[in-house]
């Protein structure tokens, strides 16, 4: 019960630091167009932040479902509390997409209504076959970090540091090309709280199955090769 409680504060603080507010702080420095470091910086201390809160206070640091997944699979937690999680982290993710509204709708209503406020919008939205492999190659990454980090003797919080460089770095690299979902809660989740309460066709449903599916793989072949490794 206690990880369940940390992972869905811990997914409510990570999107209510990272969303809109990533993109309205990028928009008024780089007004012309995004700044890929910015971004990746910026997520980098959003997932930072709630970890280090949520290790210290309940021993866990995940708010992405395909990692508990990679941790149900491994043995290190059950079936019940993978589910159990995956409930926690949806929950987070909407209360925290609605949390954003309220904070930043005076900044919302003066400016133009974007899908890239709430979920990830690709350069090129045809270009599925691109996005997907990036989805899947950024996901696997993190995936192999977390299962080999858990094997070294160091520090917890020397884990949490650069396990939130790598993501800078990785969301760095992909955000210009697929927006850096890398995590089904974090894109699924906003997209349809934009929908519901903006614009149902602006949401971009047809692509939501890269965001989706692409991790979910890219977890599936990072716990594949951690395993060979």
């Amino acid at each position: 019960m206690k990880s369940l409680l940390g992972e869905f504060i811990g997914t409510y603080i990570m999107l209510a630091l990272g969303l809109v507010s990533s993109v309205i702080v990028n928009y008024f420095l780089f007004p012309k167009h995004q700044n890929r470091f910015l971004t990746g910086f910026y997520w980098g201390l959003s997932i930072l932040i709630p970890s280090f809160i949520t290790t210290i206070f309940f021993g866990t640091a995940g708010f992405n479902p395909v990692v508990s997944l990679t941790l149900a699979v491994s043995g290190k937690i059950s079936f019940w509390i993978f589910v159990g999680e995956v409930i926690t982290q949806i929950f987070g993710a909407w209360l925290a997409s609605l949390t954003v509204k309220l904070v930043w709708s005076k900044w919302l209503r003066s400016l133009p209504l974007n899908l890239n406020f709430y979920a990830t919008v690709p350069r090129n939205i045809n270009n599925w076959r691109a996005n997907f492999g990036w989805e899947i190659f950024g996901t696997f990454l993190i995936v192999v970090n977390t299962q080999t980090s858990s094997n070294l003797q160091s520090p917890w919080w020397i884990k949490t540091i650069w396990s939130s460089i790598l993501m800078t770095i990785i969301i760095s690299v992909i955000a210009p090309i697929t927006g850096a979902a890398f995590n089904p809660t974090r894109d699924i989740i906003p997209r349809f709280f934009f929908s519901r309460t903006y614009d149902k066709r602006l949401s971009q449903w047809k692509y939501s199955i890269v965001p989706l599916l692409g991790p979910i793989i890219g977890g599936i072949l990072g716990i594949i090769f951690s395993f060979f490794l």
